[in-house]
């Protein structure tokens, strides 16, 4: 395996790329996002497409947010989207300090979460060019994540200031014992990287710069938004997720430790390739996550219109969710019922072959007795990201 090193600035030359070494190919990626186009296009239906859509946004900006620890509830963040998608004004930290009310937590997080939708929506809706990423845009992202949020320097303890829209300009900043790039290098630095990602645009290129963006820590608060936001915006300039159906930021939310861990990883060794593979594994699982949702959706209709009464129908729900479940499972994922009376109604849905009973030794399985265009996808997906992978979450291996 040939190990290079990417860069040439004097901070960002230590880090090194062993290409062969991480999990997809580029061609791969791309093969995949556009069997997705297609499968949309073809087998989708109408209103999971449109669930997706609608969904996205909300998830990937509350993602974003509890990348900076936010306690937010996924409640609460729905209600702040709703002025952002009423565009209504949000001047209730104005109002508060008129009346001489201090700000609180819960104030922070909220204008935070604000300020995310907000920006996060207004780029996504428009197209977006590799030619608009200059330093000046990074800059204009970082004001738009953190306008206002200075204020609550006088109102919060450990508060880190954010300096909206200005490159980091001391060199105190510590992401656990990593040390950043000096500021006095960061505008070289980042001018350097945006040069070397126009002329390796693909998503292995993208995960790069996310990595080494975050390596120089820009900007003094505020750095892990910035890189979130244009790795989405970068992916569908490169002509990815053009509908909108999935997002990268979402999969480091679920996968939180391990975000941290990988990043911190490559931040530490000077190695690209720790943060590199976990975002080219986002990115894969991610589109996998869209399958394994037009999945739920037909299984979820083909129950619906089975000739099953509502016990019955509750008893094999579970099905919805996983092709296929062990009878000792599926009973421990059914309503609180006697066994006997259990094991009956699921006798009566295999009677009407709508669930399908198979046996292997002393174990028996369950699926329901239907044929899904997704089916073959998901097989072939998941097994190249089981070739690939070290780690599949549970709710992917059990689609």
């Amino acid at each position: 395996m040939t190990t290079v090193e990417p860069f040439s600035t004097p901070f960002l030359s230590a880090f090194v790329l062993t290409p062969d070494a991480l999990p997809f190919t580029d061609k791969e990626m791309a093969s995949l996002d556009e069997e997705l186009a297609e499968y949309e296009q073809v087998f989708m239906d109408p209103e999971v497409e449109r669930h997706l859509i609608s969904n996205n946004e909300l998830l990937a900006s509350f993602a974003i947010s509890k990348a900076e620890n936010s306690s937010l509830t996924l409640q609460e963040a729905q209600e702040v989207y709703g002025t952002v998608v009423q565009k209504r004004a949000y001047d209730f930290i104005t109002k508060k300090l008129s009346a001489g009310k201090k700000l609180t937590v819960r104030d922070y997080e909220k204008l935070e979460f604000f300020n995310i939708a907000k920006t996060f929506r207004t780029l996504n809706q428009r197209p977006f060019h590799f030619s608009q990423l200059t330093p000046a845009f990074l800059r204009r992202i970082h004001r738009s994540l953190t306008l206002g949020m200075d204020v609550f320097h006088a109102h919060l303890p450990d508060f880190t200031a954010y300096k909206s829209g200005a490159w980091r300009d001391n060199d105190l900043i510590r992401v656990g014992d990593y040390i950043p790039a000096p500021y006095r290098a960061i505008p070289r630095g980042v001018r350097e990287l945006i040069a070397w990602l126009k002329k390796n645009a693909s998503v292995t290129g993208i995960a790069v710069f996310h990595t080494a963006l975050y390596a120089l820590h820009p900007f003094n608060n505020g750095n892990k938004r910035v890189c979130r936001i244009i790795e989405h915006l970068l992916l569908r300039g490169l002509g990815m997720n053009q509908k909108n159906l999935y997002s990268t930021s979402y999969y480091y939310h679920t996968q939180k430790e391990r975000y941290y861990k990988y990043l911190l990883y490559s931040l530490e060794r000077k190695n690209l390739n720790h943060f590199t593979s976990f975002a080219l594994e986002a990115f894969v699982l991610s589109l996998i996550s869209v399958i394994k949702t037009s999945v739920e959706a037909r299984r979820n209709a083909f129950l619906d219109k089975a000739s099953l009464d509502e016990k019955e129908k509750e008893v094999v729900r579970p099905l919805a969710m996983r092709r296929e479940i062990q009878f000792k499972t599926l009973i421990k994922l059914s309503p609180k019922i006697a066994r006997q009376t259990f094991v009956t109604y699921l006798r009566r849905a295999v009677d009407k072959k709508v669930v399908v009973r198979r046996q292997e030794g002393k174990a028996v399985y369950y699926q329901l007795n239907l044929r899904a265009p997704e089916y073959k996808v998901m097989e072939r997906w998941l097994a190249l990201a089981r070739e690939r992978l070290s780690f599949l979450p549970g709710d992917v291996l059990l689609s």
